[in-house]
């Protein structure tokens, strides 16, 4: 069985939110990321679309969430900022929605807390974790291209974030790219940050939806959707606190952590239609493209639908 499949087959593992102003009469079904992003304390804010029944299903990542769109499990979903290349090179019918502020901080290099290496050059010959074909990959060339460096430059190790901390804890490793809230726990544990997306990668959210949900009878609930969420995010900033010691339970961390993890989100969705972000994402699929991920050039422009742009607030207010 797929992995999303597994985690949606887990008993209580999808929770319906009904619409409190009309009967719900569509049902919106969300795939969301487990332990980051915007969506998993929807039930604690008591996010709600009029007419929509929302179906909150939890996945573990962004790939999980691409996998649950082909397979047309979910009609919505929330994921890093790389999934929607792969979709585009695999010729899918997906499109970005809907998409945070840069959250530049929300990925980072780790070293151990008295590892000699001080500095993005000294990353020369070591041994770097980095989930290959992710944010963390992206991070990585964009870092090392700040000291004239390549991949080639150092020594790739590809482990997933669990196995990158073990590893850099036990000495296995001279440094791991890693996320929120990974980022948070492996500090509680001693390590050091070198190195965040600051001024390298924006590190977004990005919801995507196939064509045919877009323009079908669920393009209403989509709408109601991206309104819901944009309000959602500046609801996050004021109830941080309290927001922590709902999703510790769920994400298996400490309070603390959580709430620290939270220093990395954004107050507001942004307009994925104006080009910006097309702009942007071009130069991680041009990236990708020429470390051989993706078969050839993609023209990142048909990755966006700026239709739902309209419903966002101006400035997080």
């Amino acid at each position: 069985m797929h992995s999303f499949l597994r985690i949606m087959y887990t008993a209580g593992a999808a929770l319906c939110l009904a619409g409190t102003a009309a009967a719900a009469d569509t049902t919106l079904r969300v795939g969301y990321l487990r332990t980051q992003g915007y969506i998993a304390d929807f039930p604690l804010a008591q996010v709600s679309v009029p007419g929509v029944k929302l179906e909150l299903i939890p996945l573990e990542t962004g790939n999980d969430v691409l996998e649950a769109l082909n397979a047309n499990a979910i009609d919505v979903g929330e994921t890093g900022e790389v999934q929607p290349i792969f979709a585009q090179s695999g010729k899918r019918p997906v499109r970005v929605i809907a998409a945070t502020a840069p959250q530049t901080a929300a990925t980072a290099i780790l070293v151990a807390k008295d590892s000699p290496i001080q500095s993005v050059a000294d990353l020369k010959g070591r041994k770097v974790s980095f989930t290959q074909g992710t944010n963390t990959h992206w991070l990585l060339l964009q870092t090392l291209a700040t000291a004239g460096l390549k991949q080639s430059d150092i020594t790739p190790v590809l482990l997933g974030s669990a196995d990158a901390g073990t590893a850099l804890n036990s000495g296995k490793l001279d440094a791991a790219i890693v996320t929120a809230p990974t980022i948070q726990i492996l500090q509680s544990k001693g390590a050091r940050v070198l190195v965040d997306g600051k001024g390298l990668v924006n590190s977004s959210l990005y919801y995507l939806a196939n064509t045919p949900t877009i323009a079908g009878p669920k393009r209403a609930a989509l709408e109601g959707f991206v309104r819901a969420l944009d309000q959602h995010l500046t609801w996050i900033q004021n109830h941080l606190d309290e927001r922590a010691a709902y999703l510790s339970p769920k994400y298996g961390i400490p309070v603390p952590l959580v709430r620290a993890a939270s220093g990395v989100m954004v107050d507001r969705l942004v307009p994925v239609g104006d080009g910006a972000l097309a702009a942007y994402t071009q130069r991680i699929a041009d990236a990708f493209a020429e470390q051989k991920l993706i078969p050839g050039r993609v023209d990142a422009r048909q990755e966006f639908d700026g239709a739902f742009d309209g419903v966002l607030r101006q400035g997080g207010q």
